[in-house]
C-alpha cells in the first residue's frame, strides 16, 4: 500500500457531504499524483452516494493546501490554533 483515503458520506438537513477525514501517501512515493488521484475517487465515490458537496480539514503548515486547490477545493473557514505551556507547582 502507498496511499489511503479514509472519507465518510454524512447528511444533515437533507444535504449529504462527503468527508475526507484522513489522507496519506508514503513519502517515496509523493509527488506523483497519487494524493489528487485518491481526492479525485474519493468525491467520485461520494457523489454517487448523494453528495453534492466535499470537505475536510486542513493544517496549512502541511503545504497540502496546494493540492486541495488543485483538485477545485477553496478555503471557506480559518482556525488559528494557539498553545502555551503551562507549569504547575513541583513537589519539593
Amino acid at each position: 500500500m502507498v496511499g489511503v483515503a479514509h472519507v465518510w458520506n454524512s447528511t444533515a438537513n437533507d444535504a449529504t457531504e462527503t468527508y475526507v477525514s484522513r489522507l496519506a501517501v508514503v513519502p517515496e512515493q509523493r509527488g506523483r499524483g497519487l494524493a489528487q488521484a485518491l481526492l479525485v475517487a474519493a468525491f467520485a465515490a461520494g457523489r454517487e452516494r448523494g453528495a453534492t458537496s466535499s470537505s475536510l480539514s486542513t493544517d496549512s503548515r502541511t503545504g497540502a493546501l496546494g493540492l486541495y486547490e488543485r483538485v477545485g477545493m477553496r478555503p471557506d473557514s480559518t482556525w488559528l490554533h494557539r498553545a502555551v505551556a503551562l507549569t504547575g507547582p513541583t513537589d519539593g
